[in-house]
């Protein structure tokens, strides 16, 4: 498997609507496709080649791509009013630029929303499912909140402010990356450098709008019943953004869903957690493809 930081430097600039979406594709374009959503402020290549050559191995096409706003692609700032219907456009869009009919769809946290939205409202473009702690209802009185101990710390990095200069920021996502860390899995430190180093190389900014569209759009807990896709839900029982109760939420409102609790996983997806629940996502991925035959 290649490095992950040099595997950033893949891609291309692609025209959805208004905007440039920067998108890397992987493998045979004549494969059924995987298309891989980032979570929030997150570009495309924070999947890393633990999950992207895996999938190419066994025979699929891989989408990744900086949302807008993050990245190379398109910025708008922290201050833009757009929702996550506007972030599950962009990804219909990149479908239509790679001529691709349906995918399954991956994604992380907020990643795993837009998920939620394609399978709801464009329901013959999912062939399957698959989120990594993500939530139908970030917000929602009948969810809980972030863990305390999270909510204190990123308070403290809101009023202190991210650095100036680039040895600093990397530093900054660093941390961020260890605060969303739980105990199940060992942190790489120079995998975590390289991959922060890359982010602050390709365009990072310290907000986005991402957050404002999770908030700002209506939740999903109520419509997960219409999700039809074949769908399977991973969830860490140390997640401090969007604990346990989340994930179950999402495996239980969801007809069939299947629910994967890793113990002592964060808010995270390290290359090891992929290694290890490859044979379940790839069962999970073959098995909705025949399911859609």
């Amino acid at each position: 498997m290649t490095d992950a930081a040099h595997d950033a430097a893949r891609g291309e600039a692609v025209r959805v609507g208004d905007l440039n979406l920067w998108a890397d594709q992987k493998g045979d374009p004549g494969e059924a496709a995987v298309l891989l959503i980032a979570g929030a402020d997150s570009p495309g290549f924070r999947w890393t080649p633990a999950i992207v050559d895996r999938l190419i191995e066994d025979g699929f096409q891989v989408i990744r791509f900086d949302h807008r706003d993050c990245g190379r692609s398109t910025r708008f700032g922290a201050d833009s009013a757009y929702l996550l219907d506007d972030l599950v456009a962009d990804a219909v869009g990149l479908l239509d630029h790679y001529a691709i009919d349906a995918a399954h769809v991956v994604g992380r946290s907020m990643g795993g929303m837009i998920g939620q939205l394609l399978a709801l409202d464009h329901a013959d473009r999912v062939l399957s499912l698959t989120m990594f702690g993500s939530s139908p209802a970030p917000g929602d009185d009948r969810l809980p909140g972030p863990m305390d101990e999270f909510v204190e710390k990123m308070t403290e990095r809101l009023f202190a402010g991210p650095p100036r200069d680039d040895d600093g920021r990397v530093q900054w996502l660093i941390e961020l990356d260890d605060f969303m860390a739980g105990s199940a899995y060992p942190i790489d430190a120079d995998h975590q450098a390289a991959l922060a180093a890359a982010e602050i190389a390709t365009g990072w900014a310290a907000e986005t709008g991402h957050g404002i569209a999770v908030h700002a759009s209506p939740d999903r807990l109520d419509r997960l019943s219409g999700i039809s896709a074949p769908t399977m839900v991973i969830h860490g029982t140390a997640d401090p953004v969007f604990p346990p109760a989340h994930g179950r939420a999402l495996a239980t409102g969801i007809d069939g869903a299947i629910l994967v609790e890793v113990e002592g996983l964060g808010h995270e997806v390290p290359d090891a957690l992929i290694e290890e629940l490859w044979p379940a996502i790839q069962k999970h991925l073959h098995e909705s493809a025949r399911w859609n035959a």
